[in-house]
């Protein structure tokens, strides 16, 4: 892939939707990495009119073939329901365009697959927006790890959930958003590949549709992941759990830190000081979002390093996948494309 020089590259955004006005969001991110953001694309005229006014100038379409045949756009990012990532992908690469796609990637591994190879044959960047990675207690934790404070991670579980219907939208439909576990699990999934480094041995899901028969997404998910070194992870997604417990429990061979909520600026540390089991509050190191698009910047202006690389996110929907073809098998399952690309921890 060939770096941008003596010009400012520019961006375009598919998807301005409402919720959360994501677009309005990536724009004001890409901006603030050096990066012009020139133009969105939304099936909804109402939406664009609200993209110009949040930045006046800025271009508008209703078409992603009108937008994908301006030759003076550089980078698209996606932020639109997930079954549509991976067709919308293959079109802007196709283009010859820079990619980004909101997490997940996508839904099936094999598409995943194909978009990796596809961005390396047309010589453009595929990026996945994994922005948590710069979550203040994520960047607290790998620090613990780097200081080999925790030792040896050896059990890493991880829970998001409650008792309540989910609403009616594309998110709980699973045909469009991929099932219960692509939301935040596909954060997780990215947060425990960082804090456990190595290869996985096996997958072992487990998925309950109990409650909430009019959602077709399920009630609740269980993913038993097995790495080749011996340390496992549990992660837990639910609607239907009526009591709760920590967001975050992680064990190693020198001490273990709790997290209860992941917002509450704090993580709890247990270890051991000349023989003393000591617990202690830390407070987090702050969040660093912007960083995704500086990194995104620094790669596409200098050739940086490319910190969240297609091959990671890969590997990301390897594993939502395979957790439900686990659950559907009643077995646990090996995970493909794990002896390829990159495995190491972020």
């Amino acid at each position: 892939m060939e770096m941008v020089e003596n010009k400012k590259l520019r961006g375009a955004v598919i998807g301005y939707g409402g919720a959360f006005n994501m677009g309005k969001h990536h724009g004001i991110q890409m901006m603030n990495a050096g990066i012009d953001f020139v133009a969105a694309c939304d099936m909804d005229a109402d939406r664009m009119e609200q993209a110009k006014a949040d930045f006046p100038g800025i271009r508008t379409y209703l078409s992603v073939d009108d937008l994908l045949r301006e030759p003076d756009i550089d980078l698209v990012t996606v932020i639109t329901p997930h079954n549509t990532h991976a067709p919308l992908a293959e079109q802007i690469i196709n283009s010859g365009k820079h990619c980004i796609l909101e997490k997940p990637m996508c839904i099936k591994a094999q598409d995943a697959d194909r978009l990796v190879h596809l961005a390396q044959q047309k010589g453009v960047m595929l990026s996945v927006f994994h922005n948590r990675r710069w979550d203040g207690w994520y960047l607290t934790v790998k620090d613990l790890i780097d200081k080999d404070i925790l030792g040896d991670i050896f059990q890493v579980e991880m829970y998001m959930g409650g008792y309540d219907k989910p609403g009616p939208w594309w998110r709980s439909i699973k045909e469009v958003s991929g099932g219960v576990f692509y939301d935040w699990g596909a954060h997780y999934i990215d947060y425990l590949l960082g804090i456990v480094p190595g290869k996985i041995k096996s997958v072992r899901g487990y998925v309950h549709n109990r409650v909430w028969h009019e959602i077709t997404n399920e009630d609740h998910i269980d993913s038993h992941i097995e790495f080749e070194s011996g340390a496992v992870a549990h992660i837990e997604i639910s609607t239907i759990a009526y009591a709760g417990k920590a967001a975050m429990r992680i064990l190693g061979t020198k001490g273990a830190v709790v997290d209860t909520s992941l917002w509450d600026g704090k993580i709890t540390l247990f270890t051991d000081i000349n023989g003393v089991k000591v617990e202690s509050d830390i407070n987090c190191m702050k969040d660093s979002h912007d960083a995704y698009y500086q990194n995104i910047a620094a790669h596409l202006y200098r050739g940086e390093e490319l910190i969240v690389k297609p091959e990671e996110a890969r590997r990301i929907i390897a594993i939502l996948e395979t957790t439900e073809h686990s659950a559907a098998a009643g077995r646990e399952l090996e995970l493909p494309y794990e002896n390829i690309d990159v495995l190491k921890a972020n």
